[in-house]
This record gives C-alpha cells, structure tokens and sequence, in this order.
C-alpha cells in the first residue's frame, strides 16, 4: 500500500514539472517592441491617345529594409470632388506594380477640367492601408510627318478639353521628342507650342530604323503641373534600313583563337608518336613476362 502511494504520488510531481512550463509560456504577453510594418504606395500616371494608364506601386517598410508587396489589390477610382467612378481592381505583380487602363471618356472633371485618380490598399490584419492620389488634365498629342523642301518635318498638335467639352489648343508648352532604343529612349529635339497648340521639328537623318526603315516616333509632355504625362506616338519610315551581317569568321593565324591547321596536324603526329611509344614499351614488357615463362632454366 505505501508503495502505491508513493507511486502515486510521485506521478502527480512529475505532471507538475510537464504542465508548468506550458503554462508559462501561454500566459507569457506578445512582444510589444517590434518594429510595425509600414505600407507605402506611388502613384505614376500617363495620359494616351484615348486613355490613361495609372501605375500604383506598394512596398513595406520594415525594419531591414523596403519590400515589394505581391498580390495585393489595388482599388482605382477617378473623382471630380462630387461623384467618384470605379476605375477597377487589380492585383500587384512581383515588382509591387498594379497597372490601370481607362479610356479619358467618361471621366468626371471638376470645373477646371481636372481630375483627381486615387489608388487604395484597404490592408488586412497583417499589413496597413495605404493610399495615393494625382491630379491631372487629360490631354492629348498627334504626330504628323510631312516633307517639305527636301526636308523632313515632324509636326506635333496638342489639344484638351475645355469648360465645355470642345477640343481646344494647348499652348507654350514645352513637347520633348524621342525615339526608343533597346535600352533607353534617344532624344532628338524639343519643340515650344505656338498659341494653336502646333509646333515642328526637323526630323534628323541616319537613324537606324528596323529593316524596313520604320521608327517609332515618341512626343511627351513630362511632369506638367496642369497635364501630368501626356504622350502620344506614330511611326514612320524615315530610318535606315537595318541589315543584318552575318558575324566573320576569324582567320586561323598564330594569334587568333582558332589555330593554324599545320599547328593542330604537328600536334596530332607528336602526341601519336608519344601513345605510340607508350604501348610499344608496355607491349615489349608483356612479351619479356611471356617469354621467361616459356623458357624456364631445368631443375638439378
């Protein structure tokens, strides 16, 4: 009996020691100290032809550093102060970028003719909200080429809307003209609008266009306090044409990567003659063995 006690009760101690750490820690508080995420978004804005293209970028600001934050909705809406229109939801890709497309008709303006775009995170119990906006005037930049004197003209015409809703010039405004490259934009000129919102350049020569001399022909409006980013493009084949060479063979000399052949054919006979040796004198060592023991010295 008093060995069933005292196992009993030596069974009850050790469920104590098990039990009281995890107590412990289930009633340990939360780390206070850390460091809160901050959620920080961008807003970009370009104005097309017909449309506007928004660019909301979201990152976190964390203790370590700044991270882009992937699949993440981002609520687009333009507004004129009054009423507000849904411009749609879309998901960030691994940059942090969510990318809106929306035509210019239809968009509510407030009395100037601006319009105010907003992006919105609305966040989730693990990251904050955040939120952006821009304000613009939506306008709009057409390309026209014309040769006039055995000269080649760029002439560009930017126009916007007015009180009400009738196309009217833009200008003394400042148009910076580019063509695209592989890696970056070339600028080819600049252009001061007139007071009919017209300007021309002349279109410089011996750029290269594709290989049938087309150039895609780029004309912004940049950072304007009133239009934002406004462009507009064309193409024309005022280019040279591209060819393609097909790459030289390098010459087979003593200081080109490829080497003479008389080279490659010494080396060939060298290296034989050397194996050639090799499997000679492994092939006398063989016959010696098989020799001594055919011809054995008789036992006295």
């Amino acid at each position: 009996m008093k060995r069933i006690f005292a196992f009993a009760l030596l069974l009850s101690l050790m469920s104590v020691l098990v039990l009281k750490p995890a107590g412990s820690y289930a009633g340990e508080k939360p780390d206070t100290t850390a460091t809160p995420v901050e959620s920080r978004m961008q807003l970009a804005y370009l104005c097309g032809a017909d449309s506007v293209i928004l660019t909301a970028t979201l990152n976190l600001k964390k203790e370590d550093g700044t991270v882009n934050l992937k699949n993440a909705f981002i609520e687009f809406s333009a507004s004129n102060g009054e009423s507000a229109k849904s411009l749609g939801k879309f998901a960030t890709d691994q940059e942090g970028n969510a990318i809106c497309k929306a035509p210019v008709a239809g968009l509510p303006a407030d009395k100037d003719g601006m319009i105010n775009y907003t992006a919105k995170f609305t966040g989730n119990k693990k990251y904050p909200a955040a939120e952006a906006s821009f304000k613009a005037k939506p306008a709009r930049i057409r390309l026209s080429f014309s040769i006039q004197d055995s000269l080649r003209i760029l002439k560009v015409d930017v126009t916007q809307k007015n009180l009400k809703g009738e196309t009217a010039p833009i200008a003394k405004e400042k148009i910076l003209v580019y063509i695209p490259r592989i890696f970056s934009l070339l600028k080819i000129g600049e252009i001061t609008l007139d007071d009919a919102g017209s300007g021309t350049l002349e279109f410089p020569k011996e750029i290269v266009g594709d290989t049938l001399g087309n150039l895609t022909v780029l004309a912004k409006i940049e950072e304007n306090d009133n239009f934002g980013n406004v462009q507009g493009q064309n193409v024309i084949n005022w280019g040279v044409h591209k060819q393609y060479y097909k790459a030289e063979v390098p010459s087979r000399e003593l200081w080109t990567p490829i080497a003479p052949l008389w080279m490659i054919i010494t080396l060939i006979i060298m290296l034989a003659g050397v194996w050639a040796h090799y499997m000679y004198a492994v092939y006398e060592l063989i016959m010696i063995k098989r020799l001594s023991k055919r011809e054995k010295p008789p036992l006295f």
